[in-house]
């Protein structure tokens, strides 16, 4: 039997990853990760491998290292545009490179590139993640595949070879362990999706999986807070600066308000019901809206939407929570599916927005979904402006958690997520307690030293100022002077019985120097400085500590011997195994369970096997994003007729049939359905004195520049510059050609 694990690319070839393994270290709110892949090459030529991939969306990336026949070789982070062009110059001059890109919180994007034939190459990165506490709880999320989104992926900026892919096929097996030290080392913990075990020792905790475990669910570790934790912080110095973390739960004890004293409002619950949430999510979905109704007071009033590729109101408008209602409510939950088709979040969300509600009660979303759409940027600027608090419950075994996670920030919400064998009625019971607290004003933070005397005194930014008690903020400080030795976290707010004015609430940590810091604490103040600044200022500061933006990369490159007779890499890209319990696809719930209570007891459950079926039936009964999957006729693909050159460049060269690049005249380019008034430009250069092949190559490296929105693929642009290479364009010329068309382009236009 094989013990390598198959990787099975869309073309149905194989391409082997040895391993996959995780590592981690959680020092209370901190944790640091370490991610292993080993590739190898099993094919007679040179491949590029590309893998898109999720991380937590608070991850904060912090190195990238590959070795490759015993050389080891550390990434470095550059602007896109200079990364981009470092692979690509590696990949046509056969050199061995790795790009590693944000795509957009959470989603990143690996291109390992000119991996030759039989090598092995072992790719490592790093993150870092501050973590809270809500309510009880600290939550360790590590996501380990992508569920397939509804929508058109053009709508975000991701470009095509970056696009997930899936496979029914794919099968992978992690590795993974955590060691849990300081405070958190003896705490109770649970894991509700995979079977682990664990080991007590001096000051730490280590918990492993009881085997390699299958890459379709997220790997979720929570941990139950001591008794009298009220927070902790570290500081470290970046040479003159000192960079100090604290971590505050607001917390007060709030009195029991009468009936009287009760302020009901206003809630709005939207119910995903589309066909990726069959299975495991939907029925996490009728215990949540069941435990909703529950806890909801006689006086609020409410309304259920349910959506798919339409929506359905149970109510024409809010009404009152009283038994009648309720009952209505209960009995149409007792039936709900996942039936209504696709995800059309924002007709739903409109709907709940323009819904008829009480003028007078305050009005708040409940949101319960598994996010798997690509509309996110419309649907954050939607909410945005709704004036609706989105409180969103996320469910399933791999949700959209960075997507969902800013629908509840930029609304000045919340959100929790809920994979099966979790206790849904606990995270709607702390949704509700938000709802109903008085909010949280002027949030300050006072750094002292050990004689009490203010070095630093700040407010809380405004990107952290929705505040929720119980649950946790964390802060990054930066600034010139002494280690502090406590840190005062201020706040106001109208909880009991306040006249007129808030109160003053106040909690105190002391602080201690973060041990092997390496420079962390500040690169991760740093990186939460980013949405403070302007873009220019970003970017100096994201090269100044090697951050991974949406505006910066790693690359790094091995140079090669005897690369004169390789050709462009092959393709393979990575798929990701189906979520298990999404879409109807196996299921999570009841195979899996840990929990270790504050004693050194331990209980165990072996993972049963996922397995996928899938029946060949009519097209439309499967889910749109199956369809790819599952061949259904043997009929032709069919393409629209060529209207441009870069349609028909793309459509003649590409990464199936091999063909490479020949020099171009300028006829060829008008026969490929170049613009009439480029073709004139370039008849004026050639008759002035420009070679015309070296011309046209030229103009054909620089076409993407000139249309950024109709680009040549990554295939043709290679081979492009290829061409270019060949006929030895220099960077003087290709300038004088960029500079000669922007002029008459530019006056074209005038």
């Amino acid at each position: 039997m094989n013990n390598e694990i198959g990787l099975t690319a869309q073309s149905g070839k194989l391409l082997t990853l040895k391993s996959v393994d995780i590592t981690a270290k959680l020092t209370g709110v901190l944790s640091e990760v370490t991610i292993k892949q080993q590739y190898k090459n099993c094919f007679k030529t040179n491949i590029e491998t590309v893998y898109t991939f999720p991380l937590p969306s608070g991850a904060v990336l912090t190195s990238l290292e590959i070795e490759i026949n015993g050389e080891r070789l550390q990434g470095v982070v550059k602007a896109n545009s200079i990364a981009e062009e470092d692979y690509e110059e590696a990949i046509v001059s056969g050199d061995t490179a790795v790009l590693l890109s944000k795509i957009d919180d959470g989603l990143y994007c690996l291109n390992l590139g000119n991996l030759l034939a039989g090598e092995t190459a072992i790719i490592s990165l790093s993150y870092a993640q501050l973590h809270q506490w809500q309510g009880e709880s600290l939550r360790f999320y590590l996501p380990t595949t992508i569920a397939p989104k509804y929508g058109i992926p053009v709508l975000k900026a991701i470009e095509q070879h970056q696009l997930p892919q899936h496979s029914l096929s794919a099968d992978y097996q992690l590795s993974f362990s955590i060691s849990v030290e300081g405070l958190l080392a003896g705490a109770p913990i649970h894991c509700p999706t995979h079977s682990v075990e664990h080991h007590v020792t001096d000051q730490a905790m280590s918990v492993k999986l009881t085997h390699p475990q299958p890459m379709d669910r997220d790997f979720i570790l929570e941990l139950e807070k001591p008794k009298g934790y009220v927070g902790e912080g570290y500081w470290a110095k970046d040479g003159e600066h000192t960079v100090v973390l604290t971590s505050f739960i607001p917390a007060i004890e709030i009195a029991q308000k009468s009936v009287e004293e009760y302020q009901p409002r206003s809630i709005k619950i939207v119910v995903d019901c589309s066909g990726s949430m069959a299975g495991d999510s939907i029925e996490q979905a009728r215990i949540a809206l069941l435990e909703i109704v529950n806890q909801l007071d006689s006086q609020d009033y409410f309304n259920i939407i349910l959506f798919g590729s339409n929506h359905q109101q149970l109510f024409s408008k809010s009404v009152i929570a009283n038994e009648i209602n309720i009952d209505i409510a209960e009995q149409r939950l007792q039936k709900l599916a996942a039936n209504l088709g696709g995800t059309e979040m924002q007709a739903a969300l409109n709907a709940a927005y323009n819904s008829n509600s009480q003028p007078h009660l305050a009005t708040d979303l409940l949101l319960i979904t598994d996010g798997q759409t690509w509309d996110e940027d419309s649907l954050l600027k939607a909410a945005e402006c709704s004036e609706h608090r989105h409180f969103v419950v996320g469910v399933g075994s791999a949700v959209s958690e960075s997507f969902l996670s800013k629908l509840a920030k930029v609304t000045g919400g919340a959100s929790e997520f809920v994979t099966p064998n979790e206790d849904m009625s606990k995270r709607i019971l702390q949704h509700f307690k938000r709802m109903k607290q008085s909010p949280i004003h002027n949030p300050q933070l006072c750094l002292s030293d050990k004689y009490a005397s203010p070095l630093c005194f700040d407010p809380v930014p405004a990107h952290k100022s929705t505040l929720f008690l119980g649950d946790t903020i964390n802060l990054l400080s930066h600034y010139e002077g002494y280690p502090p030795a406590k840190a005062d976290f201020y706040f106001e707010g109208e909880f009991n019985e306040a006249e007129n004015e808030n109160e003053m609430y106040g909690a105190t940590i002391p602080l201690t120097q973060k041990e092997n810091d390496q420079g962390l604490l500040a690169r991760l103040a740093a990186h939460d400085r980013l949405v403070q600044v302007s873009d220019s200022r970003a970017l100096e500061l994201a090269e100044q500590y090697q951050l991974i933006t949406e505006s910066t990369s790693y690359i790094l490159v091995k140079q090669n011997q005897q690369t004169d007779e390789l050709g462009i890499p092959e393709l393979h890209h990575v798929p990701h195994q189906l979520p298990a319990g999404q879409s109807g696809f196996g299921s999570v719930a009841e195979n899996i369970m840990f929990s270790r209570s504050a004693a050194p007891d331990t209980a165990f459950a072996q993972s049963a096997p996922t397995t996928i079926h899938c029946e060949q039936s009519d097209p439309l009964d499967v889910p749109l994003f199956l369809q790819k999957l599952v061949d259904f006729d043997d009929e032709e693909p069919h393409f629209e007729p060529t209207q441009n050159l870069a349609s028909y460049l793309n459509k003649e060269f590409t990464s199936d049939n091999n063909t490479s690049m020949n020099e171009f005249d300028i006829i060829d380019l008008d026969e490929r359905g170049e613009d009439e008034a480029i073709i004139e430009m370039l008849y004026q250069l050639e008759h002035s004195g420009y070679n015309e092949q070296k011309l046209v190559a030229a103009w054909l490296s620089l076409y993407n520049e000139f249309n950024p929105d109709n680009k040549f693929s990554r295939h043709v642009t290679r081979l492009i510059r290829v061409l270019c290479k060949e006929l030895d364009i220099s960077a003087e010329f290709m300038n004088n050609v960029r500079e000669v068309m922007t002029q008459e382009i530019s006056h074209t236009v005038n």
